[in-house]
């Protein structure tokens, strides 16, 4: 999946970590080149999904990420 920063526009790659995150549910995490962090559900608000397959966007919606806006050009992939 690909997230986009409504700050700066740098696009990043995400991945899903299930069970990693508060709870059992899944965690965010998001990779600026090599680094990886954890995106916080409140961080949210900040991006914007451009890429996902169908199953990353319901992990997302059902989880603590519904924060989380599709953006004008998502596209959705096949998973």
């Amino acid at each position: 999946m690909t997230l986009r920063c409504l700050l700066d526009g740098l696009l990043l790659r995400a991945q899903l970590v299930f069970g990693a995150g508060w709870g059992g549910r899944p965690a965010l995490l998001a990779f600026d080149g090599d680094e990886a962090f954890t995106l916080e559900a409140v961080e949210a608000l900040y991006y914007e999904l451009v890429t996902a397959t169908p199953d990353e966007v319901l992990a997302l919606e059902e989880g603590r990420y519904r924060l989380l806006r599709l953006a004008d050009d998502f596209r959705e992939i096949k998973g």
